[in-house]
This record gives structure tokens, C-alpha cells and sequence, in this order.
């Protein structure tokens, strides 16, 4: 029975058992109590877990750095190139290739890229503003490189700019190799500016 005439004899107390008391020895906490602790014990648990794999995901945020700067650099390669020595732009776009990729761009160089180069003595040169990796596998990735590239030539000079290249990567030797790509640029006159007085020209660089 309750002393305190402001609590019924037939209610239960809301106040938690203290410690050492004797409901809470034979088990008799709150259904409250019990879930909170739970929660604890729980995220408490999960918290551990986290600590472990991010301790443990040097390896995942190195990966990460890898990728971001071969897509980078290859974005950069796709796009340089002088029609003084466009062998070099050939070299530095399949260095960093493998596959498919590869294969295709050797042969569409060599079958005539080389002399449209040379032809319009285009000079190109790209920036690698921003990369988006997307995912990262056991030995393959994405990422999505955002380029500006200044090109000048026969034609006059002109800026394009935010052009968006989605390349698919594998590692090879423990090295990423671009093995697919893909343009997503479905305007690419859209990001064309022309400088110096040069005529708008809607050719996407290569």
C-alpha cells in the first residue's frame, strides 16, 4: 500500500526501480527500461562494428584514390593531343588502356585518327575538372570524369566545356585500366564556346 494519498492503492508506481531493489533483482524492470538498454547494447554493437571496418577500409579509401586519379588521368589523355607528335597522344591513351578500349582505339588511330590530327593541326588540351567514382568492384570500377578542353586548329580556337565521360575500369598488375568508354554528352554543341573570334563549331574533341 502507498503512503502518498495522491496515488491510488490499486495503481502501480511509475517511478523505476532503484538498484538494489528488490523488484529489480527478481528481473522486474520496465518493458521501457528493457528496449531502451536494448538500444544501447545494440547501437553500442553497431558503433563497434563501424569502427572496425572503417579501421580496417584503409585498403577501400586507397583503392578509391586510385581510381579517382586514373580517371582523371586518362580523361586528361583522351583529350591532349598536337598534331606536331600525335603519336605521343596514342601512346598516353593506350598506356592507360586495356581490353576492348583498347583494341578499338589502336585500330581507329591507326586507320585514320592519326591524319585528321594532322590534317586540321588540331592542339587540344584537357582538364580534368571533376571525377565521380561510382562504384568500386573486386577488380573493376566506374567513374564519371567532367572535362573543359581548349582546342585550336584550322578551324579557330574554341573552349568546351563540362564534357561528361563515364569509364569502366580494371585492374590489371594492380594497376586500373580504362576498358570502356562511354560519351554522355548528348548536346555536345551545347558546351562548345568559341574564343578569339573563332567561328562556333559543334565537333565534340575526341
Amino acid at each position: 500500500m502507498s503512503d502518498d494519498p495522491a496515488v491510488p492503492d490499486d495503481e502501480p508506481t511509475l517511478e523505476p526501480p532503484l538498484a538494489g531493489d528488490p523488484e529489480t533483482d527478481r528481473g522486474g524492470r520496465s518493458p521501457a527500461f528493457i528496449l531502451v538498454t536494448s538500444l544501447a547494447v545494440a547501437l553500442a554493437v553497431a558503433v563497434a562494428v563501424l569502427l572496425v571496418l572503417v579501421a580496417g577500409d584503409d585498403d577501400g579509401s586507397e583503392r578509391l584514390d586510385e581510381v579517382r586519379r586514373a580517371a582523371g588521368a586518362f580523361g586528361e589523355a583522351l583529350v591532349t593531343y598536337d598534331y606536331h607528335d600525335p603519336e605521343a597522344h596514342r601512346d598516353a591513351v593506350l598506356a592507360l588502356s586495356t581490353g576492348s578500349f583498347r583494341e578499338e582505339y589502336e585500330g581507329a588511330f591507326d586507320e585514320g585518327l592519326s591524319e585528321v590530327i594532322t590534317e586540321v593541326e588540331a592542339v587540344s588540351t584537357g582538364f580534368a575538372k571533376d571525377v565521380y567514382v561510382s562504384e568500386i568492384g573486386e577488380a573493376d570500377a566506374q567513374a564519371i570524369v567532367v572535362l573543359d578542353v581548349e582546342v585550336d586548329g584550322v578551324a579557330g580556337a574554341r573552349t568546351q566545356r563540362d564534357l561528361y565521360v563515364r569509364l569502366t575500369f580494371l585492374e590489371v598488375d594492380g594497376e586500373w585500366k580504362v576498358d570502356q568508354v562511354t560519351d554522355l554528352n548528348f548536346d555536345p554543341g551545347a558546351a562548345t564556346t568559341p574564343t578569339s573570334g573563332a567561328p562556333e563549331s559543334t565537333t565534340t574533341s575526341i
